[in-house]
C-alpha cells in the first residue's frame, strides 16, 4: 500500500488512461465522431468546419484498430498527457487537490474519450504554456522553433487555438519588441500556408460558415444564458462555479500564469460577447479549461476551507461520471420520446438501413450525422444532400455526389413536423418516402459567388458569378437534367425558409466553368429587406441544393419611383 501511495502518479495516470480506453472501446460514437472519421477517409488541409488534426489522429488510431478505439485511440492517448503537462506546469502541488480538480471535470473524464478537435486543441495548449515558460526562460533557437510548431499544431487543432496566442501576447506587451517573437509567429505562419491555401482554393468556406451564416437574425436572452449555465455546467457539475471564479481571482505570480489568467479571461469574454450575435457551442471555450486547472490550484493551495469543500464533493461527482460511463456503455433501447441519444442503437439503425439499401449507396436529407453514422456502422458509403432548410457542411466538398449522379440509391427520409408538412402542401409538393430513386441527381458542387442585386418597383434582378465542377456542363446538356432550375429561398428573421421561387434560370444555361449571369426574377417582391440564397433543384421535389451564401436585397417602390 505504501508503495501504491510513493508511485501514486504511476498509479493515477494508468487508472486513468486504462479507464478512458476501456470506455472509448465499449462506447459507440456520437455524431460528430463519425463525421470526423469521414474526415480521416479524405485527407486534406482543411474541411469546412475545422481544421485538419482531428482527421489525423483518426485515420493513425483507425488504422490499428478498425473500431471505435481506433477512432477514439488519440484522443485518449492526448488527454492523459495533457493532464500530464498540466501537471508539469504547477510548480508549488499539492497533487491530492491537483487530483480532486481534474476529477472534478466533466471534460476532463467523459470528454477525455470523445475524438473531436478538443482533444488536440487541449493538448497543444498544455503544451503551448509549457514552451512559453521554457521560451521566456532562454529564448533560443530551439525554443523559438519548437514555440512556433507548436502555436501551429495548435491553430491546425481548432481555430479557438488563436485566441490562446493572442492573450498570451497581450499579457506581455515587451514581447511585441522582441525579434524573438516575430521569428516564432512567423514560423508558425509558414507552416500554417496550406491550410490559407485551401481555404482560398475552396472559397473560404470556413470563415463565411463560422463569422458570417452562423449569426442569428435576432438577438434573444436565452442565448447568453444558456452560454453561462453551459460554462459552470461544462467547467464542474458541482464546483465548476468555484474553478471559474478563483482562477479570475488568482494573482499571477509569474508571467506564464499572467498569460493563463489573460487567457481564461479573455476566452470567457470573447464567447460570453459571441453569445449577443447567436448560440455559442458550450465547448468553444474549451481551451480555457488547460488554465484554468493551474490557476484554480495556486488560488486553493492556500484556502483550506475552500480545499474542504472541493475533496467532498469529489465522491459526488466520480459516482455522477460513473453512472454517465456505464449508460453510455449499455445496450440501452431508445424510445421515441426519449431525448435525443447519440451512444445507443446506432449499429441497429444502420443494419436495418443496410438490408434495405440492398448495397446501395443511401441518401440522407439534411443530416450529416446520420449519413456520417450510416457510412461507420455498415461500411457502405452515406450522403447528405444539403437543401436550403439546412447549412452546408463537408459533403458539399468531397467527391461524392459527383459519383452518384446517374445511379440507384437507396433515399432514407425521416417522418417530417407538421409544420414542414404545412410548407410542402402549400407549395403543392409532395414529401418523399424512403426508397430506391433509380437516377439520383443534385449539383451541390455548384456555387454562385459575387452575388449582387438590383431592384426596381419590386422587380429583382440577381448577378453572380457560377463556379462550374469539370464534369457536370455535360451533365448539364442532357436532356434528363436540363430542365433542373435554379432557385431563390427566402428566410425568415428566425433562419427558416419562408418560401421558395423559381426564377425560370435552367442549368442548361450554365454553360462554362466560370460564367457570369444575370437572373430576372419572375415575382414581383413586396416592399421590404430579404435574406436569400441561390439553389439548384435535385431529383426531390422541394429540396433543391445550397449553392450559395446568404445575401441580402430590399425591395422599396418610394425608392424606386
Amino acid at each position: 500500500m505504501l508503495s501504491l501511495l510513493r508511485k501514486h502518479r504511476l498509479v493515477f495516470y494508468t487508472s486513468w488512461l486504462l479507464i478512458n480506453l476501456f470506455q472509448a472501446y465499449s462506447t459507440e460514437l456520437i455524431d460528430d465522431e463519425a463525421y470526423y472519421w469521414i474526415y480521416s477517409r479524405f485527407p486534406d488541409w482543411g474541411y469546412f468546419d475545422h481544421p485538419p488534426a482531428i482527421a489525423i489522429l483518426i485515420k493513425a488510431g483507425f488504422a490499428i484498430f478498425h473500431n471505435e478505439l481506433g477512432v477514439r485511440l488519440f484522443a485518449a492517448v492526448l488527454n492523459t498527457l495533457t493532464i500530464f503537462i498540466i501537471d508539469q506546469l504547477i510548480e508549488k502541488k499539492n497533487d491530492l487537490l491537483f487530483y480532486a480538480i481534474v476529477a472534478s471535470m466533466v471534460i476532463t473524464q467523459i470528454g477525455g474519450i470523445i475524438a473531436a478537435p478538443d482533444a488536440p486543441l487541449l493538448f497543444f495548449t498544455a503544451s503551448f504554456f509549457w514552451l512559453y515558460k521554457k521560451f521566456l526562460q532562454q529564448m533560443d533557437l530551439r525554443n523559438i522553433i519548437l514555440l512556433g510548431i507548436n502555436i501551429a499544431l495548435l491553430v491546425y487543432s481548432k481555430y479557438h487555438g488563436a485566441l490562446i496566442v493572442f492573450c498570451t501576447l497581450l499579457s506581455n506587451p515587451k514581447l511585441f519588441t522582441k525579434h524573438q517573437t516575430w521569428s516564432f509567429i512567423g514560423i508558425a505562419f509558414l507552416l500554417f500556408i496550406p491550410h490559407l491555401y485551401w481555404q482560398y482554393y475552396n472559397n473560404f468556406p470556413t470563415i463565411r460558415f463560422h463569422l458570417l451564416e452562423r449569426n442569428a437574425s435576432y438577438y434573444h436572452p436565452s442565448f447568453t444564458i444558456e452560454y453561462i449555465l453551459g460554462q459552470l455546467a461544462l467547467a464542474g457539475p458541482l464546483v465548476g462555479w468555484l474553478l471559474i471564479w478563483v482562477s479570475l481571482r488568482y494573482k499571477p505570480a509569474n508571467l506564464t500564469e499572467r498569460a493563463m489568467k489573460f487567457s481564461v479571461a479573455g476566452i470567457y469574454l470573447v464567447f460570453l460577447l459571441a453569445s449577443f450575435k447567436g448560440r455559442v457551442e458550450a465547448n468553444w471555450t474549451v481551451a480555457a479549461f488547460v488554465p484554468l486547472i493551474v490557476l484554480s490550484h495556486q488560488y486553493l493551495l492556500d484556502k483550506r476551507g475552500w480545499r474542504i469543500f472541493l475533496y467532498r464533493t469529489v465522491p459526488v461527482t466520480l459516482l455522477l461520471v460513473l453512472a454517465l460511463r456505464i449508460y453510455m456503455i449499455s445496450d440501452v433501447p431508445v424510445h421515441s420520446w426519449m431525448p435525443k441519444d447519440e451512444f445507443h442503437q446506432n449499429k441497429v439503425r444502420a443494419n436495418v438501413i443496410h438490408q434495405k439499401a440492398k448495397q446501395k449507396p443511401v441518401i440522407f436529407i439534411d443530416s450529416y450525422q446520420q449519413a456520417s453514422k450510416y457510412w461507420f456502422y455498415s461500411g457502405v458509403p452515406g450522403f447528405s444532400i444539403n437543401s436550403p432548410y439546412y447549412r452546408l457542411n463537408n459533403f458539399n466538398l468531397w467527391p461524392l455526389e459527383d459519383s452518384l449522379i446517374g445511379k440507384p440509391v437507396w433515399l432514407q427520409v425521416a417522418a417530417p413536423d407538421s409544420a414542414f408538412q404545412s410548407f410542402f402542401y402549400k407549395n403543392n409538393w409532395t414529401f418523399p418516402h424512403s426508397g430506391i430513386i433509380n437516377d439520383y441527381y443534385s449539383f451541390g458542387k455548384v456555387a454562385f459567388s459575387q452575388i449582387n442585386t438590383n431592384t426596381s418597383r419590386g422587380a429583382v434582378q440577381i448577378y453572380a458569378t457560377a463556379n462550374i465542377p469539370a464534369g457536370y456542363l455535360d451533365l448539364f446538356q442532357l436532356p434528363q437534367y436540363s430542365q433542373t432550375g435554379v432557385w431563390l429561398a427566402i428566410y425568415n428573421d428566425e433562419d427558416n425558409v419562408e418560401n421558395l421561387f423559381y426564377t425560370g434560370f435552367t442549368v442548361k444555361q450554365l454553360v462554362c466553368e466560370k460564367q457570369k449571369l444575370i437572373i430576372t426574377l419572375p415575382q414581383k417582391f413586396a416592399p421590404g429587406k430579404y435574406i436569400g440564397r441561390l439553389c439548384i433543384g435535385s431529383c426531390l421535389q422541394g429540396f433543391p441544393t445550397i449553392n450559395s451564401p446568404c445575401f441580402y436585397f430590399e425591395a422599396d417602390f418610394l425608392r424606386a419611383s
